[in-house]
């Protein structure tokens, strides 16, 4: 237990577990699934990705891993039910560096290639209040994230309003409201 300590202390990422289901099948619509999860105990059949890499950096790597190229590759590679380490460790992967590019389709927003996909992958994997301190750890804590998970939560409000003209559906009028408040809090209006 002393070794599991000491080394999960080594790892950067303290508000959450990257990892993936190792039982799968090539006939699997999907071979590889891939998936932060809040630190707490895991089984055998989700090892632990374990990396240096910053929080935003581990997320961009979640995308790698769930890409459909890679699962592609993987898919070829797996014989039995079992998607084994030494699989995951000899498919090819973007090395971290790569993120630090500009974004080729943000033209003119100066986002690098990391804050382009962590942003919607955080969008994509804090879907509870539990992942809410990933989302801290990514400096996304101005709170629109949680905005958007409490308007995630409510049905109805996601459809076009036709009473709220120029605005297409309820939620989004609330997050222009929130940023709009969230700009005056900031600049102290």
């Amino acid at each position: 237990m002393k070794d599991v300590t000491v080394e999960l202390q080594t790892h950067t990422a303290t508000t959450h577990f990257l990892v993936y289901n190792d039982v799968t099948s090539p006939t699997n619509q999907r071979t590889m699934i891939a998936a932060c999860l809040p630190r707490a105990g895991v089984v055998n059949s989700a090892p632990i990705v374990m990396t240096d890499c910053t929080v935003r950096k581990q997320l961009c790597l979640l995308a790698n891993l769930n890409s459909f190229i890679w699962d592609d590759v993987v898919r070829q590679k797996v014989g039995n039910l079992h998607l084994n380490f030494f699989i995951v460790e000899q498919v090819p992967t973007l090395l971290p560096d790569r993120y630090d590019e500009p974004c080729p389709w943000s033209k003119g927003q100066g986002k690098t290639l990391e804050a382009w996909i962590a942003e919607r992958v955080l969008k994509l994997t804090c879907t509870a209040e539990d992942m809410l301190p990933l989302a801290d750890a990514c400096g996304f804590a101005d709170g629109s994230l949680k905005a958007e998970y409490v308007l995630s939560t409510f049905k109805g409000i996601h459809d076009d309003n036709p009473l709220l003209s120029g605005h297409p559906s309820t939620a989004k009028f609330i997050m222009e409201l929130y940023d709009r408040y969230a700009k005056q809090m900031a600049s102290g209006e």
